[in-house]
């Protein structure tokens, strides 16, 4: 009988020992998969300012092109 119960607690053991591994490997590999979301976050928000600079960019040339040729009609009208 004692053998039996000897053999039933080791079992329960190593069975728990087995789930502990099973949970340590998905705990390590869901921290893994936070690091390279955060890292593809990073990148998304460097790709985002330098998108938000260039338009600032174009944004502003098209502003001074159009008084530049708010200028010029009105220079033409005067001129008539």
């Amino acid at each position: 009988m004692a053998g039996t119960l000897t053999d039933i607690t080791t079992s329960s053991l190593q069975e728990t020992q087995k789930q502990q591994k099973k949970q340590a490997k998905r705990t390590a590999k869901m921290q893994l998969q936070i690091e390279q979301a955060r890292g593809d976050v990073r990148k998304a928000e460097q790709k985002m300012a330098k998108a938000r600079l260039a338009y600032q960019l174009a944004n502003t040339r098209l502003q001074t092109l159009e008084a530049e040729l708010k200028n010029m009609q009105d220079d033409n009208s005067q001129s008539r």
